[in-house]
């Protein structure tokens, strides 16, 4: 048996739009804002972030998330899709492939495009606030950063990948009128055997 609870961990502030889902302490191309941010342009705003955590309490096992959500109207889904970035093109994909974000920490994140200059500097800096943030996860599933040094309020969601490292999924959920309704990322977690935990 295996309980999921379903937490509002807060929300990200999507101030242009563009939905970035990656790991928080990983490698930082220089590469243009395209390639890491999906293509579907949402309106800007605050977006509340979900997480599906799976209890393993009576085995000795930590929560830990099996999906990351971005919930953009609080509307049925009736159809999905896979998340793109820029150039990527699903016909090119083979039977059970997916495109996806790699994670080498054993976490990821959800934030604005323009919120990369500040995953940079905590990358880069002190790295202070962001080793207690990334500590959080561990605790809790999940943490937030907010840009202090300046107005925007721009802000970082990070959150626990159940299965660690690897390659994760995003698919964009749509309403009858083919509007996206929400963002999820598959963390796998329940797509894998985690064979016998004792």
């Amino acid at each position: 048996m295996l309980e999921i609870e379903v937490m509002d961990v807060g929300t990200v502030n999507l101030a242009s739009g563009r939905l970035v889902a990656r790991d928080n302490d990983g490698w930082l191309s220089d590469s243009p804002p395209d390639q890491e941010a999906f293509s579907e342009e949402l309106s800007p705003g605050r977006y509340r972030v979900v997480l599906s955590m799976a209890d393993f309490n009576t085995r000795g096992v930590r929560q830990r998330a099996a999906a990351a959500k971005v919930v953009i109207k609080d509307e049925p889904v009736v159809s999905w899709e896979m998340a793109l970035r820029s150039g990527q093109d699903p016909s090119k994909l083979g039977e059970e492939e997916f495109f996806r974000f790699s994670v080498d920490s054993g976490q990821g994140c959800f934030l604005d495009v323009t919120a990369l200059p500040l995953l940079h500097r905590l990358r880069n800096g002190s790295r202070t606030e962001l080793e207690a943030a990334r500590e959080d996860v561990l605790r809790y599933g999940w943490a937030e950063i907010t840009d202090s040094n300046a107005t925007s309020e721009l802000n970082v969601i990070l959150f626990d990948c159940g299965m660690g490292d690897g390659v994760y999924p995003t698919w964009i959920g749509r309403s009858a009128r083919g509007e996206a309704v929400c963002f999820v990322s598959d963390l796998e977690l329940l797509s894998h055997s985690l064979g016998p935990i004792a």
